[in-house]
Order: C-alpha cells, then sequence, then structure tokens
C-alpha cells in the first residue's frame, strides 16, 4: 500500500484533515490496522504512535453524535486491545519501557472522557450493537485502567458513574447486561469507591450526586436485573457512602424533613414511574447500618442505642411522608414498600417500647392498616394484614388497642373475592395475638374481644342479606377449625386457676345476652306478622321496617351461632382439673343453667317454630332454626369432651321434642343434622335398639333421598354446617354429613343395633353412581365417594362384625347373576333380567368389585373368597367383547382384584384356568390393564407348568398354541395398544427355564416347546437381520425394536435350555450394535431402553460361541459396549444393565472371569480414558467382585491389589470429582462383602488412598460431597470389626485417618477476612467447601466409629483356626496411639479460626468417652504435661470430668 511506503508517507496519512485522506483511500483506522498488522512495515515505537493517533481520534471526535463517532466504531477498540496485549506480553525489560511512555500518553490524554463518551453515546446503539462494542472496549480499557486510575479525579469517576448508570438501567429494561459492560462498570465503581475513601470532600460529590445522578441510582436498585451479584453489591455501596456520610448523617438527624436528599428522593419518587418505591426499604437499611457503623457523632452518653433507633425511625416517619403524599394514586406499590420497611424495622430491631420516637410512628401504622382492611382495594388490604403481621411481630401492644375492630373485620373477610388469599395473613395475625394473651396470661381478654366480634356490623346489614352471606361469616377466620384448635390449646394450658371462673361466667354472660337480643328481636318479627296478617294490606311503607326487624333477627341468630362456636370450645377446655372442688362446683352450676336457659329455650323455639312453620308457609323459620341447630351444637360438644362429666344436665326430654321435627317434611338440613347427631350420641348412652332402629330409619329414607344422584350432583362439601341450607345443594351436603356420621363417628352403634336388613340398606346406597371410588376427586372437601373411600380404608371398619359380614353379603348378591353366566360360552345376552337389564347388572358387579378391592384380603370369609374369584373371572369374560373406556377400567379393577385374590391364596388354578390363560393370551387390551394383565399370565403359566409337571398337559400345551399363533412380526412393531399382550411368549420362555428341566418334561409338551422356538425364531430373525444391515432409517421406528431385540435375547437362551439343534447363528448382535448404535445413542436418554435390550442380546449371544477365543473376545464387547450404554442410559435402565451382567458374572469360568478382570483392570490403567469411562470402569470391577464365580478368591485378591494399586499410583485419579466416590464405594463394598480377599499389602493402599482423599487442599469443589466423608468412616469401621488383625498391625494409619476425620469437622468463624478465611479453607479436603461445612449426622457417624473401637469381634477369614477364636477388640494396642487422636480434637477445638459446633462436639462425646477409657492415669498426666498447651489442658480437664460423671463405676 502506498501509505506503507515510508514512516512519513504513514504518519501524514494518520494526522490528515480529512477521514480517508486522499479520495479512494482506505479509512484512517483501516490504515493504522493493516499498518499494525504488517510484521514487515517498520516504524519507530509503532505502537506508541497509532495508539497515541486511536486515543486522540477517541478523545477529540468521541462527542460527536453520528454514525461515524470513533468510539462507536468497534475497529478503534480492537486495534487498542492487539496494541496493548503485544505491550503487555512482552519481555520484562521492554515491559518496564513499555511502561513508561504508555503511562506518560495516558498522563496527556484523560481516560475518562473517552469512557463517559462511550457510556453516553452507546444508548443510541441497538442492543446487539451495543453488546459487540462492550466487549472489546472492556478489554482494551482492563489493560490501562491500573495506570490511568491515579490520575482520575472524583468529580470525573462519578460522571462516568452515572453514565454507566443509566446505560446499566437501559441494559435491565431490555435484555439485561452484558459480559462486556459489567467489567466496564466494575472499573468504575471500584475505582470510584478507591477514590471516596481517600476523597475529604464529600459534600460537594455528594450534592452532584443527588443534582444529577440519584434518579439513575434508584432506579437501578429499584429492579431486578442480571447484573453480577459482585456488581451490583458495589454499585449500591458507593451510592451509599455518596448518600450516607458523616457529614449528612448529622444533616438528617437535625431536620430530616427539609433534608435535600429526602427533597430529592420526594421529587424523583412523585415524578418517576413508582416502582421507585421499592427502593425505600434498601435505603433505609443502608441508613440504619450506616449510623451503626458511625454512631459515635450521634451517641451522647451510655444511650448510643437507643439514639441509633431514634434516627431510624426518624427516617422511617420520612418515608411514610413519601408514602402518604402519593395518596391512592399507586395504592398496591405504596403498600408493598410500607411493608417491607416494616420489614426492616422488623429485621434491624429498631422498635424500642421505651423510646417514643420508636412508637408512636408504628402505632400511625396500625391506625392505617386498620382503615385500609374496610378499602375496596383488594390488594391494599391483603397488605394491610400483612403489616398487621410484621407489627404484631415487632411488638404485639402495637396492635392489641385495634384488635376488636380487626376481629370485627375478619366477619366479611370470606365475603370478598379475595377472601382466601388475607385468610392466610389472617390466621397469622390470629396465632400472634393468641400467643401474646398466652404468654401475657390475659386468654380472658382475648376471649371477650372474640366473641364482641361475632356482633355483625350494622353496615353490613343493609349492604347485603344476612341469610346470602350467612356461609361466608361462618368461613371467618376467627370460627374455622385451625384456629379454634390453637385457641382449645390455649385455654387448657394457659389459663390459671384464678381465671377459670370469671372465664367461664364471661363466656355465659355474653352468650346470654346474644340470646336474649335474638329472642327479642324475633318476638318484634313474629308481631310484625301478626300485625300485617290481621290487616292483610301491605304497604310499601310497613313492608320496609318489617323487613328491617327480620334483617335484625337473622343478624342476632348469626351472631348467636359465632359465639355459640367460641363459647362451646372455650367451656369444653377449662382446666377445671386445676382448680378446687368449690370452683368446679361453680362452674358446673354456671354451665347447668345454661343448659337449662340459654340452650334448651333456643332448641325448643326453634322446634316449635320448624312444627309451625310446616304448617303456616307464611312463617319464616329460618332463624329460629339456625340458632336452635347451633345450641344442640353447643349443648354436644361439651357433652362430648374431656369435661363432659362436670357438665353434666338432666335433658331427657329434649330427645323426644326435637325428634318430632323429623317427621315434618322442610325443616332446615342444618338443623336436622344436628338432631340426628344429637339422637345418634344420646342412643350411645343409653341404649335402646327399637329406638334406634326407628331412628336408622330415618337417616336411612333421608339418604336414599338426597344421596346423589338422587339429589343434585354438587361440589364437595367442606364440612360447614352453613352449607346445609335449605337449597337442593344443602340437602345433598346433608345427607353427605349423614352418611359421614354413621359410617365414621357412629360405626359402632350402628354395627350393635341397626338390623342386617338396615345395615344391607346403606350398601345398598353405595351402589348409586354417585359413588364413584374410581374418580380421581381434586376437590378440597368431603363427598359421599371420600367417605365411603376413608371408610374403606380403616381398620375400625373392618373389626366390626356384623358390618363386615353385611358388606360382604351384599356385594355377594349384587354378584350372585354372575353364577348362571356359562364360562364356556360367556354372553351379556343370555344374563337373567330380572334385576334389571344385563348392562345395568354389569356395572353393579364391577362397582361391586370396586369395593372389595378396597378390603383386605384377610378380612374375606372363607366361604365367600372362591366364589368371589370364580365370579370375577366370569364378570372378566363379559367385559372383554366391549371396548369402551369405561369397560378399559372396568377390566383394570377385575384384574387387579384377581392378582391380588390369588396371590393371597398362593394359588393360580381354579376350574377355568386354561380357558381363562387362554382369554387373558389372546383378547386385545388398552395399555392401562397391560400390567396387572402381564401378572395374571405369569400366574396362570407358573400354575400351567406346575400342572404339566404333574401330568395335566391341556393348559400348557393350549398355551403354547396361543403363542405360536400369535403374528409377533407385526405386533412387536406396532404402536396400537388395542392389541392382545405382547409379552406373553417372553413370559411363557422365562417361566419355563426357571421352573422346570427338559428330562422331567413328557415329549410331546417338549416338542410343542421347540415348535413354539422355531416359530419365533422363524419371525424374528429376518426383522433382526434387516435391522443389521442398517435399512431401518428413522429413530422411531429403531426404537420400536427395542421388544424385539428383548424377546431375541430370551429365544437364544431359550433354544440352549431345551436343547434345539437349530441355533441361531452368533454375531447378530454385534452387527445390529455396530449398524445403529453410532448414530442412535448419542447421550439420549430415551434411547437408553434400546441400548439394554441390545445389550441382553449381546449377552444372551455368548452362549453360542463354543471357542474360548471367541468368547473372550465377544466378553470384551459386552463390556464395551456396556460402558457405552450406561453412558446415556436412566437409573432404571442402568439398574437393567447391572443385573444382565451380574447373571452373565455368574455364569463364566474362572479362565472367563479372568479374562474379564484383566480386561477392565488394564483398560482402567492405561492413559487418555474419559473420567466417566473410568468411573464405569470401576463399577464393572465392583460387579465382578460382587458376583464372582465359585472358586475364583485368587483372581478376586489379585484384581483388589492390581485396583488399589492404580488408584493409588495414577495421581489423577483420587483428584477427580466424579472418581472420588466411585473409588470408595469400591473399597467399601469390597470390605463388607469379601473381607476375606483383603491382604496385608491391600491395608497399606488402602490408607494411603483414604489419606490423600483427607489430605488438604487450595482448590475445593462448588458443593461438599457429604458421600465421601460416610464412605471413609464406613470403610474404617468395616475393617475395624472384620479385619482387626490386619488393622492392629498398622494402628498409626488408623490414628492419622481418624486424626484428618475430626479435622475435617471444623468450619471457619464467622466474619472472617478474606485470608483468615482461606487460611482455614486450605487446611480442608477439596471435596469439602468452607461455606456448606460437614454437619451433625456426619458427627454421628465418626462418634459411632470412635464408639466400635472398643467393641470385640471375630475376624472374617478363611482360616480353619477361625472357629477356634475369640472376640477381641483394640482396646489394648490403640491405647498407645489414643493420645494422638484426642491431641487432633483439642487442637480443632482451640483453633481461633475455626469452631466446633455444640451438636458437634456432643455427638462426638460418646466416641471421644472410649477413646479416654483407653488411657490409664500415667498416660493421661504425661500426655497433658508434654503435648498440651493451657487451652488443651482446659479441654482435657472438662472432657475428663464429664467422663468420670458417666463411667461405669460397679455399683448398681
Amino acid at each position: 500500500m502506498a501509505h506503507q511506503d515510508s514512516v512519513q508517507s504513514f504518519v501524514r496519512a494518520l494526522r490528515a484533515p480529512t477521514d480517508p485522506p486522499r479520495p479512494g483511500d482506505p479509512p484512517k483506522i483501516d490504515i493504522a490496522y493493516e499498518a499494525w498488522r504488517a510484521t514487515s512495515f517498520h516504524v519507530p515505537r509503532k505502537a506508541e504512535v497509532i495508539l497515541e493517533w486511536c486515543m486522540t481520534r477517541l478523545l477529540k471526535d468521541g462527542t460527536r453524535y453520528s454514525t461515524s463517532n470513533p468510539v462507536l466504531d468497534v475497529r478503534y477498540w480492537k486495534l487498542m486491545h492487539d496494541i496493548l496485549m503485544s505491550v503487555s506480553t512482552k519481555g520484562s525489560k521492554a515491559s518496564s519501557g513499555s511502561a513508561t511512555w504508555l503511562t506518560t500518553l495516558l498522563n496527556r490524554m484523560p481516560l475518562l472522557p473517552i469512557v463517559l463518551s462511550v457510556l453516553s453515546n452507546s444508548l443510541s446503539l441497538p442492543s446487539q450493537k451495543r453488546d459487540e462494542l462492550y466487549f472489546p472496549c472492556s478489554k482494551s480499557l482492563a489493560l490501562v485502567w491500573s495506570l490511568a486510575s491515579p490520575k482520575f479525579s472524583p468529580d470525573n469517576l462519578l460522571e462516568c458513574f452515572g453514565a454507566m448508570l443509566r446505560v446499566l438501567n437501559e441494559e435491565t429494561a431490555q435484555s439485561g447486561g452484558t459480559t462486556g459492560l459489567v467489567e466496564m462498570c466494575m472499573l468504575v465503581t471500584f475505582s470510584l469507591h478507591a477514590a471516596l475513601s481517600n476523597f475529604t470532600n464529600k459534600k460537594k460529590l455528594c450534592q452532584a450526586f443527588m443534582t444529577n445522578h440519584i434518579g439513575a441510582w434508584l432506579s437501578f436498585v429499584s429492579k431486578e436485573s442480571d447484573t453480577c451479584q459482585a456488581t451490583r453489591t458495589e454499585i449500591c455501596d458507593v451510592g451509599v457512602e455518596l448518600l450516607f456520610d458523616v457529614d449528612s448523617l448529622k444533616q438528617i438527624a437535625e431536620s430530616p424533613r427539609a433534608n435535600p436528599f429526602f427533597q430529592a428522593l420526594q421529587a424523583h419518587i412523585s415524578t418517576s414511574s413508582p416502582h421507585l418505591l421499592s427502593s425505600l426499604p434498601f435505603l433505609m437499611t443502608a441508613f440504619t447500618n450506616t449510623i451503626r457503623k458511625n454512631r459515635s457523632p450521634f451517641s451522647s452518653g451510655g444511650s448510643s442505642t437507643v439514639d441509633v433507633r431514634s434516627l431510624a425511625m426518624l427516617f422511617f416517619s420520612s418515608c411514610e411522608e413519601i408514602l402518604q403524599g402519593l395518596g391512592t394514586l399507586h395504592g398496591t406499590q405504596v403498600w408493598r414498600s410500607r411493608l417491607d420497611l416494616l420489614g426492616v424495622v422488623e429485621d434491624e430491631l429498631l422498635f424500642s417500647a421505651r423510646n417514643e420516637d420508636t412508637v408512636v410512628p408504628l402505632k400511625g401504622e396500625v391506625e392505617a392498616c386498620v382503615e385500609c382492611l374496610t378499602s375496596t382495594d383488594d390488594e391494599s388490604a391483603e397488605i394491610a394484614m400483612q403489616c398487621l403481621c410484621v407489627l404484631s411481630r415487632i411488638d404485639h401492644e402495637l396492635v392489641e388497642t385495634s384488635t376488636s375492630r380487626i376481629l370485627s373485620r375478619f366477619l366479611t373477610i370470606p365475603q370478598s373475592s379475595w377472601g382466601e388469599r388475607i385468610a392466610i395473613p389472617a390466621h397469622e395475625l390470629l396465632s400472634l395475638s393468641l400467643s401474646y394473651h398466652s404468654k401475657t396470661r390475659t386468654l380472658p381478654i382475648h376471649i371477650s374481644r372474640l366473641l364482641d366480634s361475632c356482633a355483625l356490623p350494622s353496615p353490613y346489614l343493609s349492604s347485603s342479606s344476612i341469610r346470602t352471606s350467612y356461609d361466608g361469616f361462618v368461613a371467618s377466620p376467627v370460627i374455622t377449625m385451625g384456629h379454634l384448635d390453637k385457641l382449645s390449646k390455649a385455654v387448657r394450658t394457659y389459663t390459671t386457676p384464678g381465671q377459670t371462673l370469671d372465664t367461664a361466667r364471661r363466656v355465659i354472660v355474653v352468650l346470654r345476652d346474644i340470646s336474649e337480643t335474638f329472642h327479642e328481636m324475633e318476638r318484634a318479627a313474629a308481631a310484625d306478622r301478626e300485625r300485617g296478617i290481621r290487616k292483610k294490606k301491605r304497604t310499601s311503607t310497613s313492608e320496609s321496617p318489617r323487613k328491617a326487624r327480620e334483617e335484625l333477627e337473622d343478624a342476632a341468630a348469626v351472631s348467636f351461632v359465632l359465639a355459640a362456636r367460641i363459647a362451646a370450645v372455650v367451656l369444653s377446655s377449662l382446666p377445671l382439673h386445676t382448680v378446687t372442688e368449690a370452683e368446679q362446683a361453680k362452674v358446673q352450676a354456671i354451665v347447668t343453667e345454661s343448659f337449662d336457659g340459654i340452650v334448651r329455650e333456643a332448641i325448643l323455639v326453634g322446634t316449635e317454630a320448624a312444627i309451625s312453620g310446616s304448617s303456616d308457609r307464611r312463617r319464616d323459620v329460618w332463624a329460629s332454626q339456625v340458632v336452635a341447630a347451633a345450641a344442640l351444637r353447643f349443648l354436644q360438644t361439651l357433652q362430648t369432651s374431656v369435661q363432659a362429666r362436670h357438665f353434666s344436665s338432666d335433658q331427657n326430654d329434649l330427645s323426644d321434642r326435637v325428634a318430632v321435627v323429623l317427621k315434618v317434611d322442610d325443616w332446615l338440613p342444618e338443623y336436622g343434622v344436628e338432631i340426628f347427631r344429637y339422637l345418634l350420641h344420646q342412643e350411645s348412652r343409653d341404649p335402646n335398639s327399637q329406638r334406634q332402629q326407628v331412628l336408622f330409619d330415618v337417616v336411612l329414607a333421608f339418604l336414599e333421598v338426597h344421596l346423589p344422584p338422587h339429589g343434585p350432583v354438587v361440589q364437595a362439601w367442606l364440612g360447614r354446617s352453613s352449607q346445609l341450607s335449605s337449597h337442593e345443594t344443602g340437602y345433598a351436603f346433608a345427607a353427605v354429613a349423614l352418611l359421614r356420621l354413621l359410617l365414621d363417628r357412629n360405626l359402632g352403634v350402628f354395627n350393635a343395633y341397626a338390623s342386617s336388613a338396615q345395615q344391607e340398606r346403606i350398601f345398598n346406597l353405595l351402589h348409586l353412581p354417585g359413588v364413584d371410588l374410581g374418580y380421581e376427586d381434586t376437590q378440597r372437601g368431603l363427598s359421599s365417594a371420600a367417605t365411603v373411600y376413608e371408610c374403606l380404608h380403616s381398620a375400625n371398619f373392618w373389626e366390626q362384625e356384623n358390618i363386615r359380614s353385611s358388606f360382604f353379603a351384599v356385594q355377594h348378591s349384587r354378584t350372585s347373576f354372575l353364577d348362571t353366566v356359562d364360562v364356556t360360552n360367556p354372553s351379556p345376552r343370555k344374563i337373567e333380567t330380572k334385576r334389571g337389564s344385563a348392562e345395568s347388572q354389569i356395572c353393579d358387579a364391577v362397582k361391586a368389585y370396586t369395593f372389595l378391592l378396597h378390603a383386605p384380603a384377610e378380612c374375606f370369609p372363607k366361604m365367600l373368597r372362591n366364589d368371589f374369584l370364580k365370579r370375577a373371572v366370569v364378570l372378566d369374560f363379559l367385559l372383554g367383547s366391549a371396548t369402551s373406556p369405561s369397560t378399559d377400567r372396568a377390566l383394570q379393577v377385575v384384574r387387579t382384584f384377581l392378582s391380588k385374590g390369588f396371590s393371597f391364596l398362593g394359588s393360580w388354578e381354579h376350574e377355568a384356568s386354561g380357558r381363562y390363560l387362554h382369554y387373558l393370551m389372546a383378547s386385545p387390551l388398552q395399555a392401562s390393564a397391560e400390567q396387572v394383565t402381564r401378572e395374571l399370565v405369569h400366574g396362570h403359566l407358573l400354575a400351567a407348568f406346575r400342572a404339566a409337571v404333574r401330568g395335566s398337559m391341556d393348559g400348557l400345551l393350549d398355551a403354547i398354541r396361543v403363542c405360536r399363533e400369535q403374528p409377533l412380526a407385526s405386533w412387536l412393531l406396532s404402536k396400537d395398544s388395542n392389541i392382545p399382550l405382547r409379552s406373553s411368549t417372553q413370559q411363557l420362555m422365562d417361566i419355563a427355564m426357571a421352573n422346570s428341566s427338559i428330562p422331567s418334561l413328557r415329549q410331546d409338551l417338549v416338542e410343542s416347546l421347540s415348535s413354539l422356538f422355531e416359530r419365533v425364531l422363524g419371525q424374528l430373525h429376518p426383522m433382526l437381520h434387516r435391522l443389521a444391515s442398517n435399512n431401518v432409517s428413522e429413530r422411531d421406528e429403531i426404537l420400536v425394536y427395542s421388544d424385539v431385540l428383548l424377546l431375541w435375547s430370551r429365544v437364544i437362551t431359550f433354544g440352549k435350555f431345551i436343547g434345539h439343534p437349530k441355533n441361531p447363528p452368533p454375531g447378530l448382535g454385534t452387527q445390529i450394535a455396530r449398524a445403529v448404535c453410532p448414530s442412535l445413542l448419542a447421550c439420549n436418554p430415551e434411547d437408553s431402553k434400546f441400548g439394554s435390550a441390545i445389550h441382553a442380546v449381546l449377552v444372551s449371544e455368548l452362549q453360542l460361541f463354543s471357542m474360548a477365543e471367541d468368547r473372550v473376545s465377544h466378553l470384551q464387547y459386552i463390556v464395551t459396549m456396556y460402558m457405552v450404554f450406561t453412558h446415556s442410559s436412566t437409573s432404571d435402565q442402568h439398574c437393567d444393565l447391572d443385573e444382565s451382567m451380574a447373571k452373565l458374572l455368574r455364569t463364566l469360568s474362572s479362565s472367563e472371569f479372568s479374562s474379564y478382570l484383566q480386561f477392565v483392570c488394564e483398560a482402567l490403567s492405561s492413559d487418555g480414558l474419559a473420567l466417566d469411562r473410568t468411573a464405569c470402569l470401576v463399577h464393572l470391577i465392583s460387579l465382578a467382585l460382587h458376583n464372582a464365580p465359585q472358586n475364583t478368591l485368587k483372581i478376586v485378591q489379585a484384581c483388589v491389589k492390581e485396583c488399589l494399586d492404580t488408584f493409588v499410583n495414577n495421581a489423577k485419579l483420587p483428584d477427580a470429582q466424579i472418581l472420588r466416590l466411585p473409588m470408595l464405594t469400591f473399597i467399601n463394598d469390597l470390605c463388607s462383602k469379601k473381607p476375606a480377599s483383603i491382604r496385608p499389602q491391600n491395608v497399606t493402599s488402602v490408607w494411603v488412598l483414604l489419606s490423600r482423599m483427607l489430605a488438604s487442599s487450595k482448590a475445593h469443589d462448588p458443593e461438599t460431597n457429604i458421600g465421601i466423608f460416610r464412605e471413609i468412616v464406613s470403610i474404617l469401621g468395616v475393617l475395624v470389626r472384620l479385619r482387626r488383625d490386619l488393622v492392629a498391625t498398622t494402628l498409626p494409619h488408623l490414628s492419622n485417618i481418624i486424626r484428618q476425620l475430626i479435622f475435617a469437622l471444623r468450619r471457619p468463624r464467622p466474619l472472617l477476612g478474606a485470608k483468615q478465611y482461606s487460611i482455614v479453607a486450605d487446611t480442608l479436603p477439596i471435596w469439602i467447601n468452607p461455606a456448606h461445612p460437614l454437619g451433625v449426622d456426619e458427627s454421628k457417624d465418626l462418634g459411632r466409629l470412635l464408639t466400635s473401637l472398643s467393641t470385640k469381634t471375630l475376624v472374617r477369614v478363611h482360616n480353619p483356626s477361625a472357629e477356634l477364636q475369640k472376640p477381641e477388640s483394640l482396646t489394648r494396642p490403640l491405647s498407645k496411639h489414643v493420645t494422638c487422636i484426642l491431641q487432633s480434637y483439642f487442637d480443632a477445638l482451640n483453633d481461633p479460626l475455626c469452631v466446633l459446633a455444640a451438636d458437634i462436639r456432643r455427638e462426638l462425646r460418646p466416641g471421644l468417652f472410649v477413646l479416654c477409657d483407653m488411657l490409664n492415669e500415667h498416660t493421661r498426666d504425661s500426655f497433658m504435661v508434654s503435648s498440651l498447651d493451657a487451652g488443651g489442658k482446659a479441654a482435657m480437664k472438662s472432657l475428663w470430668r464429664e467422663y468420670e460423671k458417666q463411667r461405669y463405676t460397679g455399683n448398681g
């Protein structure tokens, strides 16, 4: 190029006033780039010349807002990066020289204006272009930043910081920060942070920051971004340091409202988007931490903590003023920020009850929250409830004065659309309030407030109908079972004896007042009705007051219902056992008086209203019946509680009075259910079989009318009595409630006093279509099906003899029509239709077996079990002709019952076993019934083979004929699910090989099996030959061959079993593997089933090789393919592969087994093998040791020695993360399952490997591997128990390993510096991450190991003298090495940088006591004098005192 002709022309081109220098020339950047890359073009100080020109362009032209701006041109930054990289990679002398001219250049040309220009102008680029720019820019800046940063002024850094914040906000809003941008941010932020720490006049910077950049910083703090956490933290810290220096803190403390910071904050929040509100909690946290670090300027006397709290709460008040200034414009965001601010107050412990500055703001928050609970903004009300929970956790006294208003609001929570969401914080607030009053022993006050909250507030009387909202009132958090259970426990535990009588008196008084109010309203409403009847003329003016009085009557009734529930819980939970008998008598008199007065009057009024309302349709009796139901519930709750003996009352005539209500037509279901419950309870106390049977008849008649599907099909009942309304849905819910009463609560009474006909009636009800146990009910609540399901899974149900007999009698009757069906020609058309159509009877029978499926097998009567099984077989025949989805489900039910029944009997033989087996193997089925059908076929085939051995061949020959006639070629490759069982042929072969031998079978059976073999072989061989020829290209089509390959593996083994001369040629499996596997098994777990199928074929084909060399070669290929398939297999398929290899290994000869181990060990010791493959080889060796053939002990010992030598000599293996655990598992399995194969030289290798595993390391894994620690402890424990003879000669090694294990339990102390933390981390093994240390469970394992050192054991060896040995322990030989172990414990305990947690020390203590027991006094004293420092001596004395306390001295 002309520009490279001379140095002058090159420099002249770069300094030309235009770009390009002349028309037709390339741009200057290209000229500079070409000159830099041209090694033949020599320019004196070329790097300095080009870099100076480049930086000059960036500095002078970088402020232009145009597309030709050089700071936005990636080529400039790449050129700078190449030049700077070349400078930094030169030799030391050249590098020092270049640093001189580079520093001089950077002093002449400031770097920060360039950075500012890049950050400001890059916002005009698209997102992708920015990403491409930031990366080379950051790399270039990083190379010169350390040289230029000492000359940076804080003002310029602050400007770059602000530009950086604006770029970060833009990146966060679009695609998240890039790597290059993050690196630039780190450079700017760290430099600014360092400059601030050395800068004295921060006031000017603070003002500049608040004026120009606080909005961008707040926006960054408020948003969740993908920016690096370290960068984000540093940016936040810089902003905090700018805003909250000591001078700024003093200004905020003196006048927070007039402070410029809060004025700027309020201005930005009010004018910007509301997301800035989320920055307030962060600011408050930062402010609190800052004043705690700099508390000395604010403290006076000794009250520094209170002053810090006061200042923090002043900040809180200022933030609250900002929130209040927004009004309701951003209600949800305001309340969310308020919640987070209160969370800061809670977390930072800023509240002090003795400091008025902290109390007043929070009391104002309580008032705001209570007012918000009545707002129409659902989400704001939810957050306000959460705020109340936080305030209660801070100090419940803040909320205590407003508890009554909050509780009254709880009644209307379920009425709103957000009731379910707000119920969670409402329950939490109730629990907090209950906890507070329990601790302060002021439960009577809390109970009074709960009862007072039952009065409905007047605004809701006019806004909606009380009856419409009745269910919502009862669903209030105050009345839920969760809260009432907690209230009951609190009253029982924390009510003092002096409060018991007063509590009972208060409860009864409140209940009496509400009852009197209701009766007054009821009488007024009745008078209005009578007056209206006499006038017989209704006007609009008289209608309105009458309706208002009816609403007041309904409101009083609901108040009584709610109060009665709370009163019943409180009275039944009073701790009467803690008071005197005189006090008990007073409480009993008060409660009995309420029975005779309030309860009795309410019940009688309700009864009279129900009877009169039935005859007088114009009378509205809803309120009276609701109150009567609540009174009955109150009465029975007290009579069935643990305090029932104190609450007895003479109310015997109530049973007859309330029973009259059941004779009328339209009683309220809620009242009716309570009457039934009361009567059933009374009859259980005073049994009268005639009265009880009459009551049972009434209940059963109601169920027969209203139990679904006779009643409407409804949603599940939530268990609230308020849902039992007078509508059809309420009657259906009442039927579910009564069904539960009979089958759950009063099951014993129903069993003892109901007649057989009544018991059968209820079980006949279960056959209604609405009671479907097979339907998966996802609704929350109770239903008839859920009730029956729970009943059938209850032990109490099956222990009731009469009910159990009636249940089986009904199911036996429902299936009796099956006895008339001819098994040889089953058809629904031949079913007698006396009891309904054939289809309905079949459906009824299926339902019967659905119920029987839930019955325990032991509960079936012996006389009926065989009948049920026989009928189930017939029903299966009948269902086989239909193909609807319901039939598929019915088949699954019936066959599951048959499988369980035959398995329980232990015999699969029955009258129609041969025909049924033929039917199962030949009839099509769906995938849902495939598993249970396979079980039935397996059981019947097994029975057929056993019968064939006894001489009965018909059933087995028929099954073989069915298998022979099956078109396997089309079935196995078909994706259609509606075909017969495809695995029957494979099952037949497996059973034949497992349960018989060829000499014991008759010749005709052998010939039949041979013909089956030939038939299957002829169908499968062409299919597999096509697969081996690579004529199947599609992946999905290849995967269909998995079942074919599995069956082929059975065919090969089966041919050898029957001794058929026509065996398939070997090598087909190898051909298939080579043709298909390279492209198919590319680490795809979905293809793992195909891989395990090929492996099964390869294992089976080993039988086809006769030459020893061929068998060894094929065995090596099996191992290779095992490693390939394992790499991409799932856990289930991995287990299948292991099982296949285990079966193969057990059948090998000694020479073949030796060749197998030699091949695997050679592969293990070879270099260049991937680590995951090496782990697979270790697993293969473990498999071989577990499944070694007989007479191979020497081979196993040689393999063990070679493996251990490989582990020890190859330093890469223990350091590999993926290999540590497999190696330790191998050693553990060897020691525990083959202890006799361990020799002395093996133990030495084990010690070396364990010591290397526990060695300290400067690098650590991301997560602590607890399994390694447990494997090491397990290895030591096994060696101590089973091979004490080998351990006794290497006790120093054992002591050293235990010492390292104790050191591994240490953890760094909290709040250590970086250097101190690294000192501790460098002493831990590589597999322990110091951030996630070992825990209590690991110390428990180590303590158990130390305890086992003194246990007497027998050595496991193959030695004739082994039977004569005596149990011994390591106590005596180990006593010389105990001091080493104890000293390691004391060193870990006294390490100033580490800590052994108290839980860890507690778990180690039993093992340490065992070690102390091995010491004698002389050894102990010499150990303390010679080896321990002051801290160690103190720890030793403390340990020894504890040991002396628990040591057995021989007394007692």
